[in-house]
């Protein structure tokens, strides 16, 4: 049987390989924190904007519940649309005949 014989590696090309493996890994690790440190900020203005959405919602709430009151409604009616409420001397009964 033929044995194979091992090819030498040069010591020079396994030097390059190391050190070009190397610095591939260190670009890559340092790839990472970038999209990591890019992502967090992200994460950061969603969350400011979540907070900002939710103030606002709790504000237009209390705004909606402030316009169902039945006093603001009557409020309203009599400064802005002018109306009066009407008291019993003024209601006439119509008679509908057929």
């Amino acid at each position: 049987m033929k044995e194979k014989q091992r090819v030498p590696m040069k010591k020079n090309s396994f030097i390059t390989i190391f050190i070009t493996a190397h610095i591939v890994l260190i670009f890559l690790q340092v790839h990472k924190h970038t999209l990591f440190i890019k992502n967090s900020y992200k994460h950061q203005q969603c969350e400011k904007k979540v907070a900002a959405l939710t103030e606002k919602k709790q504000i237009l709430t209390q705004e909606l519940y402030a316009l169902k009151d039945r006093e603001n409604i009557k409020k309203y009616a009599r400064d802005t649309l002018h109306m009066h409420p009407y008291t019993l001397a003024q209601v006439k009964k119509l008679h509908h005949d057929t």
